[in-house]
């Protein structure tokens, strides 16, 4: 990015929370309860331990486990007030990229102050990283602010935002795409982009203007090719599974009209086929670690799950509406409750049974991830984001 032309950029009620209203409600309850409650945990089956494997004391915005899960790739959020113009100062923020092994060894892979340089001032915030199947590549997610020149109508100048990804090796240094003059590392307005097991295809999501829906894309960065996969194919929904090459999403008819689709997507041989028409989708699209599954919000309070190879009958669990992740074995959802960017308490939820059990004594988090190897779930608190890594049961 730093050779670019800047100008460019364009339910249930937990069982603890339960309680919790009973004790407020009467405090005296609480000894006569006391006994009950431990028995209520021990019987509904191992819970976290309180005590932290990893703590990053840093604003950690985003993170991502390697695929072995012994390191973390995050973002620590960098804002300062800035010069932007003649007579003009800004908050402008640059997030830096760091490393950290679940010893604690910290190592910064990017400093955000030298990532962007160019004619005018940049202001950058990560959104997501997603590190490669292979463990020596990674994309990230930015939203940008361009401060540009005034004109005669502004005195202050005008601001552009955008989206776009930055292709990375393990250890920050950026992959220019062959072909782009001048040479550039970032792929504008994509999102969602994501490394496939060969090391060399990046797939990613970019949405046409004025569309509503997506189409999905990919380049290749050492040959400077790429392009749309599914030609005339649009998405309002896209989830991938980059070690096994393949991905699911929801195919709409571009004026959003006829049916809902849920589609299987071969990304190497850009292929589809559709695994069902839906009655409904509510959102937070994924596929099961192993590639055997599909699962999404039907609405509001279920989630639907698909088998890739017999998709007509699907498993419904009742649950709140949330953000969630599989266990790698495929077994369990780990839930947090309510929208993106809302702290919450964190369930298991077991499969196929629906069950709940509360995680981590049921305190509430920013976000969470589970490590691919399945050892550990990394949590980011409420408010500055100190990130903390537990062991699994």
């Amino acid at each position: 990015m730093k050779r670019r032309n800047q100008t460019s950029y364009g339910a249930q009620q937990t069982r603890g929370s339960v309680l919790r209203t009973i004790l407020r409600a009467s405090p005296s309850a609480g000894v006569a309860l006391s006994a009950l409650i431990a028995l209520a945990f021990l019987a509904a089956g191992p819970v976290l331990a309180q005590q932290a494997k990893l703590t990053v004391t840093d604003d950690c915005t985003v993170f991502a486990f390697s695929p072995d899960g012994q390191r973390i790739v995050y973002a620590a959020r960098r804002v300062s007030e800035e010069k932007i113009a003649r007579n003009k100062r800004s908050l402008v923020e640059h997030d830096s990229i760091w490393q950290v092994t679940l010893n604690g060894h910290k190592k910064r892979l990017v400093d955000g102050r030298k990532l962007v340089k160019g004619r005018v001032p940049v202001s950058f915030q990560i959104q997501a990283i997603r590190i490669a199947p292979d463990n020596q590549h990674m994309t990230v997610q930015m939203a940008t602010r361009t401060f540009l020149p005034r004109d005669r109508d502004s005195e202050a100048g005008n601001v552009r935002t955008a989206e776009l990804t930055d292709l990375m090796t393990g250890e920050g240094k950026e992959i220019d795409i062959a072909g782009t003059k001048p040479a550039n590392s970032a792929i504008f307005g994509a999102t969602n982009a994501a490394w496939l097991s060969d090391g060399e295809t990046v797939v990613y999501m970019t949405q046409p203007k004025g569309s509503l829906l997506y189409q999905i894309a990919y380049v290749r960065p050492l040959g400077g090719t790429g392009g749309p996969i599914l030609h005339d194919h649009y998405y309002a929904a896209v989830a991938w599974n980059p070690a096994h090459n393949v991905g699911a999403a929801i195919e709409r008819n571009p004026d959003l009209s006829g049916t809902i689709r849920l589609v299987w997507i071969d990304l190497i041989n850009k292929t589809e086929r559709t695994l069902a028409t839906l009655a409904g989708f509510a959102g937070h699209l994924t596929v099961s670690p192993d590639a055997t599954q599909v699962a999404y919000f039907r609405d509001g309070d279920t989630i639907e799950i698909r088998s890739v190879a017999n998709s007509e009958k699907p498993l419904d669990i009742k649950a709140p509406f949330g953000r969630y992740e599989w266990a790698p074995d495929g077994t369990h959802l780990l839930l947090k409750r309510g929208p993106n960017g809302q702290t919450n308490q964190l369930v298991w939820i077991s499969l196929p049974s629906g069950q709940f059990q509360d995680v981590l004594h049921g305190l509430i988090y920013h976000d969470f991830h589970i490590s691919p190897d399945g050892h550990w779930v990394g949590v980011t608190e409420p408010g500055l984001q100190i990130l903390k890594v537990f062991p699994l049961p």
